[in-house]
Order: structure tokens, then C-alpha cells, then sequence
């Protein structure tokens, strides 16, 4: 079948305009290493694809057929496939070694593992392999770092001699093609939608510039390579297991940078380095660095390293293996979005990129066989300076709870299980800081294989050598999931229960069939989804404003504010389908369903079908405004939580688009950072929206939006006397750390929170954490309940901020919801859904959308408020 294939191939590659034949950047198979030979029952990749590599994009269906071809033939390689994306490609894992060792690869395996114990470290052999990592293809966008794996699987499958028998006897090379399938899916289309006859080199034309969200990112538009610690999409899950099967001693990540650039490998700046990792991994950096230069030098190919890129935040493909005793290895190509394309240093070709990246995959394994003692005993050490660590943190482990909230305890014990973290149930009693921890803790001791990664997660860091961060500065996982931790500084001998790793979801408890009414909290982390399943199938549902205590079928339940209440009363869907909706709730939503008996309630709260303190719940019919200057994280994030999370439908519509939409047909309007907001001309359709009943949910720069154009709280800021302002002279040298003093690098920020605002229900904590990676602020409403969070007056938990900007911030309001007209405006000075990970302002956002009229406008202020009042009495 393979010339009927070759046939029709290349009939689709002359039909999208690709120059073919003569018009080759690069001759045919440039990519074979001069002077060694090649195994000629290997396929080779035009015999699959139709064209070379580098000629044009790869399509991923063929990228996986041509991989599994090659694995086929080749006694060298094992393949599976270790998940999916959200769009449900394959993600493809490879091992490649010689047969011999693949014949007894667990083995291998098991006793490599053993180095990364000081229990069993001795027990290991320095005469195993060393154990590679190359992933390919984290962002779709840079495609030569997607690509770059086929000549790189071709040459260890068909390379043949002395040199390549050496190096698979004492390696274990481990593969991913690729990381983002979804992403590299939209990038080739786009690019083959643009394709010419002639090659575009005009950095102008539209296969230089995908439109908005790009191709960077995956299915969600999630950067997945953040996700190597904060773990909440498909992709990164699949991957992060295989790698800590294996704790690979050099991982290589492979992307592209801006065009005008030549091309980059770590080590990075020396002093943007996080302090878990140790100076040793710097030094076995620089030395592998050299293979990377005598392969470059040898090409005359442009380089550069130490410079522009960092190793601080630890969830980056280069710099998460090196908090996990591993060599984490950056490279960047100059970007080709397209063929081939102008730039300062002349024409430069995806040809060409590839085989900068084929060149370091291949000096990368050189390097790792070279260097294989050292970094046995590298990998060996790194853990077994635990004890000494352990000995000399004041801080013993970390423990933590959320007794309002299991499932969210639940994920993230998941969480810590994916970074084998180890945490146990706490036994008995613990005190730390200023509270004491018992039953339904959990605690994470430090003296465990995994001190660096547990104190990463957990730690707080606000002092920093360099101010100049490539990412975020702060991370703090249990102040983004919401829980109440603490550091223990005491010892912790017999406080270690059973291990707690955390299941995939909570125990489902039978529902009683409610003689009067349903009720379940909505602390619960998936109560919006239930709210949201009852709600659109027509079912009434009510959320009690103040603290309830109910009467039911299995004793007297108190219920903080934001119970949900299902009453049997006034519903027009019939009983039976309700009560099975609600064993659904309680099985798929893992919440606990009370059956109340009676709608009086006991000691504390009105009745539950109270006028003022119980108030009904709307079905929710967002619009997320996306596309044009909306920062496709953002935006990326809200459909995540909505769709994916919380199965909630969200209509996404491009700003360009705006003006030919019924606003009517929607009861929320969300607005994201980046250039969120509607044109000039609509201002005064959304107002009239919003006083009609609509709600503006908006974050970050869609809040700034918001607060200038439909509340006018925010006026623009003008000084007079700026031209007279005597300008300080600075050396230019100072610029890079002076230009970032006041910068704020992605930190974690604590508010204080008005829990008994509806807004704030489902928090049991008045602190609440928030990344906070801008310097804006919002205006102080003139109502006086309408700051539902503020920033504390020392609000920086964990990473950098200025002296000046905190100043600036502390105090001022995080979150405020106003109400305007019968609608509501309600607006975050930060992200809330910050890449899925902060679940604690992650239900200030959902609540937003279910509690928008939940709450009432200041009476003092508002005449026509008052008015309405008086008219009603």
C-alpha cells in the first residue's frame, strides 16, 4: 500500500501549495548524521509523511503512524501509549535501548529506582545505564520542538556501528511525542491553511501569525509546560507518572523562542535558581553544556546559554526534574511559525530548527553516557542529603485540613500523590502555629524521599537574590487549594496514621427519600455542579443566607450559610425524578444529601422557606467574552472550570463578534484579563443589560474594564505636575533588576474575606489566597458591604513583591460586588481561576455566578432602593 500512500500524499501536499522536489530549504534526509550508516529497512519519514522533514507541518495522525512503524521494525524500541488529551489524541511514550537491556527493562528499572533511596541507594549498580528524558512538542506553536523527534527516533532505530551500539547498551532513552497533541493539531492546520506555492518569508504574512488562541497551548488553552506542578490536565497527568516511574538523571524540553533569536540551552541565569536545588546540578549542567557546544561549534551554528532564561519556578519542564534530582535541560530555537522566514540574521528555516534540535538530542544522550558515573552519584546524593536537610528545617512536616470540604482535602492528597509526596492521616492531636490539628488532618512529614518537592509545595519564600522572574515567584499549593495548614515544628513520632493517597472520588452515601425537603452544603466542591445539574433540569432550588439547624431524617444537621435547599413544595418536576437526581448528586458530586422532615428549623436560621434569609437560585447562561486582546489563559481557565469541572454550558463568543449578540438570552457576562471588554459603542447596552438583571462577572484587566466604563468607579488617573518630576539617572546596567523592582512576579497574596457575605459562602476561613501577577487595584465602591475580600495588611504569603507595591495594595480590595439596577457588577482584582489550581478564589468565581442576586444593595445609599422598599411595604 506504501506508493498508493506516497502517491496520494504528496498529490494533498502539491494541492495545499507546498514547493516540493527542487524547492527543498534543506536536501532530502539532511538530517543524517555524516558518516554513519543506516539501516535501510528502517522507514524513513518522507516514505510515510509524503514530503521531508521540515518541508512542511506534520500532521499528527501521521506523526503517530510513522512513530509506530519505526518502533515495529526496530528491535531497539517499546512504545505505548500512556494517555489522552482532551481532544483525545494518543500521547505516545518510547523506549529505546538495546535489545539486550529491553529484554530485562523492569529490572533495569527497579534497580535504577533504588538510587533514589537512601535506604536502598547502595543496593544500586553504577554499572546500570543512565536513564534519558527527551520530551518534544509541550508547546503546539514551536513545532521544531515537536518534530524534532522524528529524525531523532529515525537516527536510534537506523543508526548503525560501534558509536550507536555503545551508546544504547548504556542508556535508557525515554521519548514522549508528543506532549501537545491538540496544540501541534492546530498549528499544522493553520500553517497548511497558508501554505503557498512560493515560500512565505514575510514576517507579515498569516502563517507567521496564527490567530487568537494560537496553537502554544492545549484543548483548554492551558500552558502545559506549567503544568509539571500544578497537574490539572490530562496531558501533564499522563506524562509526570511515567517520569517518576523511571526519575530519569537528564531530562531534555524542547521549544522555540522569539525569531530574532539564534539558539539557547540551559544553564540559565546563575542566580535565578531555586534554592532546593543544589549548586552540584549547576555544575553537572555546565559540563553537559559542553556536548551541546562541541556539536554546535562543529555545525558554526549561532548559541548562546546563562542568559534570559531562569530555573526558579519548579513547574517548567526544565526545572521540575532538578527539584527531583534530575538535570533539567532548556533548549530554544529562533520561532518559524511558518517554512521559512525573514529575520535580523537573515532567512531562517523549520528545516534548520529541527536540526538544531535533532543535533542536541543527540549531544544531550552523548553527554548523559559520558557523564553516566557522575550522575549516578549525583542522583545517589541528592536524596541521601535528606537527613542532613530534615536535621537542619526547624520545619517538620506540614499539616493540613478542610473538614468543610473532603473532596477538595481529596484532590489534593491527589495531588501530593502525583509528585510522590507522601502524607498521612494525622493521629491524634498536633499544635501548630497558633491552632491545633486533630481528627480529619492530615499531615506531610519532611523526612520523607521527597523533602525538596514536599518543601517547594508547601513553603513560603519572599526574600529573592534576583527580582527578574521568567514565571511566577510564589506558589504555595495548600493557600491555592483553600485548606487550613500550618508548619509543625514539633516532633512528629506516632502522629503518622494510615497513608493517605487520596481516591478518585468520595464515597457515595445513599439519599433518603425527603419527606419535606433536600438539603447539602454548598462548601462542597462540586456543589455548583449539583446546583447547576438541578437548576437546568427545572428543579426549584433555594440557598439559605444565614446558618441553619435541620431536623432530619437521620438526626439534627447544622448546615453553614449557602445550604442548598430542594423543597418538595411549588416544584413542577415530579418527586421520583427528584430524589433520583439527588442519589446522582450524591454519587457523581460525591455530596451528602439530608433529608430534611420539616420545614422549621431548630435554634438558629429562619425556616427554609424564609423570605429575606432564604433566597431562589436561577439557572446560570453565561457568555465568556473571548478572542481578540483576551488573554487566552484566562479565558482557557473559565471553560475549564465551567465546562470540564463543573459540567456547566458557557457560550464563548470573540469580541469582534459582540456586537451581533442578543445579550438577553444570557445571565452573566465574564470578562478575563488581557483586553477584556466591549466597544465603545455597546457601553451603554451593557449598562442597560446589567440594570435589567444581568450580571458582569469580571477579573484583572476585564475588571478595570468594568470598573471604568459600566460602574465609573475608576476614573483615569492624570498628573499635572509629571512633566516637572525630576527624572533619577541610572546606569544602564541597572535596568533589567531596576525595571523589575516593582514588578510583581506571579505571588500568592492573602485577602481577608467576608464569609458571610453570599459571595463568600462555601469558605469557612476569612483568609483566602489569590495569585497576584499585576499591579492593579480596584476602586473602593461606594457601598459600604460591598468589599467582599481585602487585602490583609500583610498580605504576601510566598513570592515577590515590592516594598512599594505592597504598600500600594494592602488594604485595598480584592473582590467587590455591587448591585446595579436588578442587575450586579461584580469584580476580581486578581485571576480566580489562576491555571485551575486555586480552588479556594476558584468558588468566589462560581459564586459569582449562582449567588449574583443573592445579595441586596446598601439601603444608605441608594434612594431608589429605598423607595422600592417603601413601595412594597
Amino acid at each position: 500500500m506504501r506508493p498508493r500512500f506516497l502517491k496520494w500524499a504528496l498529490g494533498l501536499a502539491a494541492g495545499a501549495g507546498f514547493a516540493l522536489g527542487a524547492a527543498h530549504a534543506e536536501p532530502l534526509d539532511y538530517y543524517l548524521v555524516p558518516g554513519v550508516d543506516y539501516n535501510q529497512g528502517i522507514v524513513k519519514p518522507a516514505e510515510v509523511f509524503g514530503h521531508d522533514v521540515g518541508d512542511q507541518p506534520v500532521r499528527h495522525d501521521l506523526m503517530v503512524s510513522y512513530i509506530r512503524e519505526v518502533v515495529e521494525q526496530s528491535p531497539r524500541m517499546q512504545i505505548k501509549t500512556i494517555g489522552y488529551t482532551h481532544e483525545r489524541r494518543p500521547i505516545l511514550f518510547i523506549t529505546v535501548s538495546s535489545p539486550e537491556n529491553l529484554a530485562r527493562l523492569e529490572e533495569i528499572r527497579t534497580n535504577h529506582l533504588k538510587r533514589s533511596n537512601p535506604e536502598t541507594a547502595a543496593e544500586a549498580s553504577d554499572d546500570l545505564p543512565v536513564v534519558t528524558w527527551l520530551n518534544y512538542g509541550v508547546h503546539g506553536a514551536e513545532a521544531s520542538g515537536m518534530d524534532a523527534a522524528i529524525p531523532t527516533l529515525y537516527h536510534l532505530a537506523a543508526a548503525q556501528g560501534a558509536e550507536i551500539e555503545d551508546t544504547l547498551k548504556n542508556s535508557v532513552i525515554l521519548i514522549t511525542a508528543i506532549f501537545n497533541p491538540d496544540g501541534h493539531s492546530r498549528r499544522a492546520a493553520w500553517v497548511t491553511q497558508y501554505g503557498s506555492d512560493l515560500r512565505a518569508l514575510d514576517p507579515a504574512h498569516e502563517v507567521h501569525n496564527q490567530v487568537w488562541p494560537g496553537a502554544r497551548t492545549n484543548h483548554y488553552w492551558f500552558d502545559l509546560n506549567r503544568q509539571w506542578l500544578l497537574q490539572t490536565q490530562p496531558e501533564s497527568q499522563a506524562w509526570l507518572k511515567e517520569w517518576h516511574d523511571w526519575k530519569p538523571e537528564v531530562s531534555g524540553d524542547f521549544h522555540e523562542m522569539g525569531g530574532n533569536s539564534t539558539y539557547y540551552f540551559h544553564p540559565g541565569v546563575p542566580t535565578r535558581k531555586h534554592p532546593l536545588i543544589p549548586a552540584r546540578g549547576r555544575e553537572l549542567l555546565v559540563e553537559i553544556a559542553g556536548y551541546h557546544r562541541e556539536s554546535l561549534d562543529k555545525a558554526g551554528t549561532l548559541y548562546f546559554s546563562e542568559e534570559g532564561f531562569d530555573n526558579y519556578y519548579i513547574g517548567k519542564g526544565s526545572t521540575y526534574p532538578q527539584v527531583n534530582g534530575s538535570l533539567g535541560i532548556l533548549y530554544e530555537a529562533g520561532a518559524q511559525m511558518g517554512i521559512a522566514r525573514e529575520s535580523d540574521q537573515g532567512i531562517k528555516t523549520y528545516a534548520d530548527n529541527i536540526l538544531k534540535h535533532f543535533r542536541t538530542s543527540l549531544s544531550t544522550i552523548k553527554g548523559a553516557v559520558a557523564m553516566r558515573s557522575k550522575l549516578h552519584a549525583y542522583q545517589r546524593d541528592f536524596y541521601a542529603q535528606v537527613a542532613d536537610l530534615v536535621k537542619d528545617d526547624k520545619v517538620q512536616g506540614y499539616v493540613f485540613r478542610a473538614p468543610e470540604d473532603p473532596t477538595r482535602v481529596n484532590l489534593f492528597l491527589q495531588f501530593l500523590a502525583r509528585h510522590r509526596v507522601e502524607a498521612y492521616a494525622l493521629k491524634g492531636e498536633v499544635k501548630a502555629e497558633d491552632r491545633t490539628f486533630g481528627e480529619g488532618s492530615y499531615i506531610v512529614p519532611l523526612n520523607q524521599v521527597q523533602y525538596r518537592m514536599a518543601k517547594a509545595l508547601f513553603g513560603k519564600i519572599t526574600e529573592f537574590p534576583d527580582k527578574v522572574f521568567y514565571d511566577v515567584s510564589g506558589w504555595t499549593l495548600p493557600a491555592a487549594y483553600g485548606l487550613d495548614y500550618a508548619a509543625v515544628t514539633s516532633g512528629l513520632k506516632g502522629k503518622l496514621g494510615d497513608a493517605a493517597l487520596g481516591t478518585a472520588s468520595a464515597d457515595a452515601k445513599p439519599v433518603d427519600r425527603a419527606p419535606y425537603a433536600y438539603v447539602f452544603r454548598w462548601s462542597d466542591y462540586y456543589a455548583p455542579r449539583a446546583a447547576g445539574r438541578l437548576l437546568n433540569a427545572g428543579v426549584m432550588a433555594r440557598i439559605a443566607k444565614e446558618p441553619i439547624e435541620v431536623q432530619t431524617t437521620r438526626g439534627v444537621v447544622k448546615f453553614d450559610r449557602g445550604a442548598v435547599i430542594v423543597a418538595n413544595d411549588l416544584q413542577t418536576v415530579d418527586g421520583a425524578s427528584i430524589h433520583a437526581m439527588m442519589q446522582q448528586v450524591a454519587e457523581e458530586d460525591g455530596i451528602t444529601v439530608h433529608a430534611a422532615t420539616s420545614g422549621h428549623t431548630l435554634n438558629v436560621g429562619a425556616d427554609l422557606g424564609g423570605r429575606d434569609s432564604v433566597a431562589d437560585l436561577k439557572p446560570v447562561k453565561p457568555l465568556l467574552v473571548v478572542g481578540g486582546r483576551v488573554s487566552s489563559y484566562d479565558a482557557g481557565e473559565v471553560w475549564h472550570v465551567l465546562d470540564h469541572r463543573m459540567k456547566m454550558p458557557v457560550t464563548l463568543v470573540r469580541q469582534d463578534r459582540l456586537s451581533r449578540i442578543d445579550l438577553t438570552r444570557y445571565t452573566h457576562i465574564i470578562l478575563v484579563g488581557g483586553g477584556s471588554g466591549f466597544p465603545k459603542e455597546m457601553v451603554d447596552d451593557v449598562k442597560a443589560w446589567v440594570k435589567a438583571g444581568g450580571t458582569i462577572v469580571a477579573s484583572r484587566q476585564g475588571a478595570e474594564w468594568a470598573a471604568k466604563n459600566i460602574t465609573g468607579a475608576l476614573k483615569d488617573k492624570k498628573d499635572d505636575k509629571a512633566d516637572d518630576k525630576k527624572v533619577e539617572r541610572l546606569a544602564y546596567a541597572q535596568k533589567g533588576q531596576k525595571d523589575a523592582e516593582d514588578v510583581i512576579g506571579g505571588a500568592v497574596f492573602e485577602s481577608d474575606l467576608d464569609i458571610t457575605h453570599p459571595i463568600g459562602f462555601g469558605l469557612v476561613r476569612r483568609n483566602v489566597a489569590s495569585n497576584k501577577n499585576s499591579t492593579f487595584t480596584l476602586p473602593v465602591p461606594k457601598d459600604p458591604y460591598a468589599q467582599v475580600a481585602v487585602y490583609s495588611s500583610s498580605p504576601l504569603i510566598s513570592g515577590y513583591s515590592s516594598d512599594r507595591r505592597l504598600n500600594e495594595i494592602k488594604g485595598t480590595p480584592m473582590l467587590t460586588a455591587e448591585r446595579m439596577g436588578d442587575g450586579a457588577v461584580i469584580l476580581f482584582a486578581d485571576n480566580p481561576n489562576f491555571r485551575a489550581s486555586y480552588l479556594g478564589t476558584e468558588r468566589l468565581f462560581l459564586n459569582a455566578l449562582f449567588l449574583s442576586k443573592a445579595f441586596d444593595r446598601s439601603y444608605a445609599d441608594s434612594e431608589e432602593a429605598m423607595e422600592a422598599n417603601a413601595t412594597e411595604e
